[in-house]
């Protein structure tokens, strides 16, 4: 079916002037009298223009015909097959000049005996006049000639030109005509550019060497931010990003340098890669910028502000994360699962918890294993991985970020791991184990009410997706899995079980 489409539309465009062409033919062949102008052999009632006119009309078709067989065979045929991509219209243009050329020239010699050395002598003097009118016309030309020659771009490469007038132009190469370049905006606009100025232009190709180009955002946090903190709290956001739609790609992997410091702060460079020919870097930069900026709010940090501070009194309390008591009772309060523990719970915890770094790459919990402790993600990006079975490999799950929490359902019910969970970046987490949750129970019994209520709600809000998920006929409901989760925590945590 397609293959009949394109021949049906190589058909219509060439029927035309090849039409014309065999028509003038046809009545060369038939009737020589009205071609020939000797007024022996011509028609005595014909007027003596009409072999001139037809004359004149087999050549001019013929160069007509022939640019067009040229074209669609040749040109967008056999050179574009071998070249892999569009071929621009600045060499059909010039094509069909020099066979114009051509068929002028036959016109003047064969038609009406005109001497060659009087044609070139004023047409040279026609060059010179044109030249000076037309000069900008001239340099557009053979600069685009000069473009296409060297390859620098093709039609369909996304590129971005500068330009004098202010911010560059970025867009799709829709058309690579004789004088002019035709780019396709992201708004849909189309910005025709004159070759000259391409010439004299800087142009970025953002499809060579590969699809993919690098693109980053700055950040600057305040000094008293420590750089290996500030390092993986960043780098964390990039790699959360890189899993959100809008967001870079994931491979080649995201990156965060230390770009400059000085008195306003630390700046870092968050480097990441996306194709701009299929999403807007500034799509993705706004998706990074969000996945920072909540990465630095549940870190308790802010955006360097220009200051100027005088210590009139003690020194105020650094940036140092979750490695003072205070540190840890503000952290879990920002968690969900000790929301309802009052602030001297929370105290008595925090003097409990221990704390871990943990490095990229590095197992944290391994699906089979007994859990009798959760873990806390402090600063950092952890992947969860489905356990594997039989020939299947393990599937990614879930990607938790900071303030969320890993391994709880095993400390709460007994049960084993049910995933794996490994260190995506350099991690900094707060251990809990069953043993301190469970003094704490014993000395304040309410406490397990909350996390009962807190558990409660977490599995409701998760009811529709697993009724969603489990297999037809399977008579386990969510409400009943709710209600074995929360028996297992009540025999779990039960005074005879201590």
């Amino acid at each position: 079916m397609a293959s009949t489409t394109q021949a049906s539309t190589l058909i219509r465009r060439l029927d035309l002037p090849t039409g014309i062409f065999i028509v003038v033919a046809g009545f060369r062949l038939l009737r020589p009298d009205l071609f020939d102008a000797n007024p022996l052999v011509s028609r005595a009632d014909a007027p003596r223009w009409i072999p001139y006119v037809l004359e004149s009309a087999l050549w001019i078709s013929g160069a007509l015909a022939l640019h067009r067989w040229l074209s669609l065979l040749v040109l967008e045929g056999v050179v574009t097959r071998a070249l892999g991509r569009p071929l621009p219209r600045i060499f059909q243009d010039l094509l069909g000049v020099v066979l114009m050329t051509g068929a002028t020239v036959g016109v003047l010699v064969s038609v009406f005996d005109q001497s060659m050395s009087g044609f070139w002598a004023a047409s040279g003097a026609i060059g010179v006049v044109l030249g000076l009118a037309l000069r900008p016309i001239i340099l557009d030309f053979f600069s685009g000639l000069g473009i296409n020659l060297e390859h620098a771009y093709s039609i369909g490469d996304y590129v971005s030109i500068s330009t004098n007038r202010g911010e560059p132009i970025k867009g799709w190469i829709e058309e690579i005509q004789w004088r002019t370049l035709r780019i396709r905006t992201r708004d849909g606009f189309i910005v025709i550019v004159p070759n000259s100025e391409l010439a004299t232009s800087a142009v970025t190709n953002y499809a060579l060497p590969r699809p993919e180009s690098r693109f980053h955002l700055e950040v600057r946090l305040d000094v008293d931010v420590p750089t290996d903190r500030a390092l993986r709290i960043l780098r964390s956001a990039a790699h959360e990003a890189t899993g959100l739609p809008d967001g870079p790609q994931r491979s080649p992997a995201p990156d965060v340098l230390i770009w400059s410091a000085g008195d306003s702060g630390v700046l870092y460079r968050i480097r990441f890669w996306l194709d701009p020919a299929r999403l807007s870097s500034d799509t993705a930069t706004h998706v990074v910028w969000i996945c920072v900026l909540q990465q630095l709010a549940k870190a308790g940090l802010s955006l360097a502000q220009p200051r100027e501070t005088v210590f009139l009194a003690r020194l105020p309390r650094d940036a140092s994360g979750v490695h003072s008591v205070e540190d840890r009772v503000a952290f879990l309060r920002r968690v969900a699962l000790f929301e309802r523990f009052p602030d001297a719970s929370l105290r008595w915890l925090a003097t409990e918890t221990v704390l871990r770094l943990i490095r990229p790459g590095q197992v944290l919990v391994r699906a089979g294993d007994p859990g009798d402790s959760m873990f806390l993600i402090a600063e950092g990006c952890v992947r969860v991985m489905s356990a594997p079975s039989g020939d299947t490999a393990p599937i990614e799950l879930a990607t938790l970020q900071a303030g969320q929490v890993v391994g709880e359902r095993s400390l709460l019910t007994g049960e084993p791991r049910s995933a794996s969970v490994h260190a995506v970046t350099e991690c900094l987490v707060l251990e809990i184990t069953r043993t301190s949750l469970s003094l704490l129970i014993e000395r304040e019994p309410d406490l397990l009410r909350h996390l009962e209520e807190t558990v409660s709600a977490r599995e409701q809000m998760n009811a529709d997706r697993i009724a969603a998920s489990q297999t037809p006929g399977s008579t386990e409901t969510p409400e009943s899995r709710t209600q074995a989760l929360l028996r297992r925590m009540r025999e779990l945590f039960r005074p005879s079980s201590r």
